[in-house]
């Protein structure tokens, strides 16, 4: 049992070592990036690691954010008002992504969120905020907000 512990602790090192490795660049996390991806909930996370999860509904999981090859961006976005799911927001873009901070530039707004996570096919892009005017999890300060997505293609 012991044996088996010590292996798969050198195991999961060498993964971790591996995978810090410095050959990873831009291109592979561009690589992951690249696709469409769909909404399925925002969460806020709380300084004291709380997290407020909103799952959004099926209306709002209509919408799709595709970031192309070219650096070309597409977002559409869907509400339920009335009991109609109707476009709420539609635009094209560019997106630059150095390391690991994505710009996004949308009808000449450039837009850099500051919290942005991608791996297997999950994405996560958000802002790290510290407003006292914004409470989470009772009086303490939020840490970072997202919006998690799962990649559809």
């Amino acid at each position: 049992m012991k044996t088996m512990k010590l292996f798969c602790g050198l195991l999961i090192g060498l993964l971790v070592f591996t995978s810090c490795s410095s050959d990873d660049d831009a291109s592979a996390s561009e690589e992951l990036l690249i696709g469409t991806w769909k909404p399925v909930k925002e969460v806020d996370v709380c300084s004291t690691g709380n997290e407020e999860i909103y799952i959004l509904d099926d209306c709002e999981q209509t919408g799709r954010i595709t970031f192309a090859s070219s650096g070309t961006l597409s977002i559409l976005e869907y509400l339920l008002i009335n009991d109609i799911c109707e476009e709420d927001f539609n635009a094209m873009g560019t997106w630059v992504l150095n390391g690991d901070n994505l710009t996004v530039t949308i009808e000449g707004d450039t837009i850099t969120p500051t919290f942005l996570e991608v791996y297997d096919n999950f994405l996560r892009i958000g802002y790290h905020d510290v407003d006292p005017n914004n409470p989470c999890d009772g009086d303490n300060l939020p840490s970072h907000y997202y919006t998690e997505y799962v990649r559809v293609n």
